[in-house]
């Protein structure tokens, strides 16, 4: 399939941008402790851009410091910033990209331990908030002096943006953050009163528009799924009032944190693609000013359809560049791109403390490999999971000669009954291990025929390592029951709670799974190794990193 308008260039506010291809704010936490810029985090941009994409957005940043809502999150409160912010800036531009940063005030759900105190907002609570730990906030509620500071300090902030020389400027009102709290009936105990709610944020737009020359951008749910909040109905008044304050283009999310299933903020798995395009070709329908599409986008014939069918102006491609940061550059290049699965293992380490991970891709913040230092090996590989075919793709772009034992061409997981407390996708997990199968093929690694359970005669000699990953085995003889089991539980759906617990997903991934046992085919001379669950069972996130990280060792020291 061609893509002539995910791929045609268009313009916000004046700014002409080279594609359709957004890629949206998401926390990353690779800004350092106090919010300054890292070589990490300009890595990390820069390679989406260097991708293709059109419109990089960096990830939100608090006009007011008592706005943070992670820890590490991007700093732009004070002057200090803008160096490192305009480093930024550069080098995200220098690969043809534009790029802007979405401003972002956490209000009632802002993490205590970086204000230092209590946080401020609309709601007195108690307001629940989860950062590597469960809090209950009980916030101090604005009064017309702190309101208008507000204010005051989003203008501040976008003017550092606009030295710092961003293109474009993005106000988060999205996911029951401040400015979503601010126009909220339901969250609202301040002002009361709708009229006055929607003046308060046509004021703010405003004065942040005339206070800078560059386009301002307004995000905001579609819809909140939950019994008192935000309806399509209330975003069309609320769209109405932001084209009045001069915004140049709205973001189309959904969900709040009180949603009958919050998830759906960052839909996983269960959710089809393209989950928040009727909410975006809604609002299409009601205004004049461009629509970037959100949720779930990262198919590339569901993105080019939102388009044609003139559902939105852009799509914004999250999860899926992160999973794949040239995600942009080979579909347009009519290239399979590496499928994000929407197992959300990004959103579960992002939330326990950690920075950005992908179960997909374990070099997050770039694409470039190390330089291959050693001589060029031989390198049997004995599996093709996940594990395996990672392993042997990343040896063979070290340079290395790889032939792989492959009995079939299956993931098992993919028949599981749950993923990462998910009802699976098997459609896209399936489409993620066929793509990594031919990202393999086009390195060079050779693979055998089927049914194949020993290598042939030319890879029983001269052979520098053998790895071993074949997958974990089971604990007392359980192998047979256990397959069986699994077969059952699949074609019967776990409910959403055994889905979810904690102790079940222990209990099937480590304690009843152990190491493979050494009994992997011997070739004389030859170093042998495990990969991944054939060494410590455990989920694919875990073993697609160490298949990476033992393909590029350079030595057997390192191993």
């Amino acid at each position: 399939m061609s893509y002539p308008h995910l791929f045609s260039p268009s313009a916000i506010g004046g700014v002409e941008v080279r594609n359709r291809v957004v890629l949206p704010s998401m926390t990353t936490r690779l800004a350092d402790p106090s919010g300054e810029v890292t070589p990490e985090l300009i890595s990390y941009y820069r390679e989406r851009a260097r991708g293709g994409c059109g419109l990089v957005m960096v990830e939100m940043a608090s006009p007011q410091r008592q706005g943070r809502h992670r820890a590490r999150e991007l700093g732009i409160d004070a002057d200090e910033y803008v160096p490192g912010l305009r480093t930024l800036v550069k080098a995200v531009q220098a690969e043809g990209a534009r790029v802007g940063i979405q401003l972002g005030h956490g209000g009632a759900r802002a993490l205590p331990t970086e204000r230092g105190g209590r946080p401020m907002g609309v709601t007195p609570g108690p307001v629940p908030v989860y950062e590597a730990g469960r809090y209950t906030n009980f916030p101090d509620l604005l009064d017309d002096q702190t309101l208008e500071q507000l204010i005051v300090d989003h203008v501040a902030a976008a003017r550092r943006a606009e030295d710092a020389g961003f293109d474009v400027i993005e106000l988060h009102g999205a996911h029951g953050y401040l400015l979503a709290q601010l126009t909220s009936a339901d969250e609202n105990r301040v002002v009361t009163d709708a009229a006055d709610r929607y003046a308060f944020i046509v004021s703010l737009v405003r004065r942040v528009v005339a206070a800078v020359r560059i386009p301002v951008c307004y995000r905001f749910s579609g819809q909140e799924y939950y019994a008192l909040g935000q309806s399509l109905d209330d975003s069309f008044d609320l769209l109405r009032h932001l084209e009045n304050a001069g915004a140049c283009a709205v973001s189309v999310t959904g969900g709040h944190y009180k949603s009958v299933d919050p998830e759906i903020m960052i839909p996983p798995m269960p959710y089809e693609d393209g989950v928040f395009l009727d909410a975006a070709r809604a609002v299409k329908a009601h205004t004049r000013l461009p629509v970037i599409a959100v949720g779930r986008l990262n198919v590339p014939d569901v993105a080019e359809n939102a388009l044609a069918r003139g559902w939105a102006d852009f799509v914004a491609v999250g999860r899926g560049q992160i999973a794949d940061p040239h995600w942009a550059r080979k579909t347009q290049q009519r290239r399979r791109v590496r499928a994000c699965l929407a197992c959300n293992h990004c959103v579960r380490t992002m939330r326990s403390g950690g920075q950005l991970a992908c179960a997909v891709n374990p070099t997050v913040t770039s694409a470039d490999r190390p330089d291959a230092r050693t001589a060029t090996q031989r390198r049997l590989v004995l599996g093709a999971g996940p594990a395996g075919l990672t392993y042997a793709l990343e040896s063979a772009r070290a340079g290395h000669e790889v032939y792989v034992v492959a009995k079939d061409r299956t993931w098992r997981a993919a028949a599981a009954p749950a993923f990462n407390g998910y009802r699976p996708d098997r459609q896209r997990m399936h489409r993620y291990f066929d793509g990594l199968w031919e990202e393999a093929v086009d390195a060079g690694v050779t693979f055998s025929p089927p049914g194949e359970l020993e290598p042939p005669v030319a890879w029983r000699s001269g052979v520098d390592v053998v790895a071993d990953a074949r997958g974990a085995g089971y604990v007392a003889g359980l192998g047979l029951p256990f397959r069986v089991l699994i077969r059952v539980l699949s074609v019967v759906p776990l409910p959403k709670r055994l889905m979810k617990s904690d102790r079940l997903h222990h209990l099937l991934l480590h304690d009843l799974r152990k190491p493979r046992p050494d009994d992997a085919f011997r070739v004389p001379g030859a170093r042998t190794i495990r990969i991944g669950d054939a060494a410590q069972p455990g989920e694919l996130a875990a073993a697609v990193l160490d298949a990476h990280t033992q393909a590029w060792k350079e030595d057997e020291d390192d191993q």
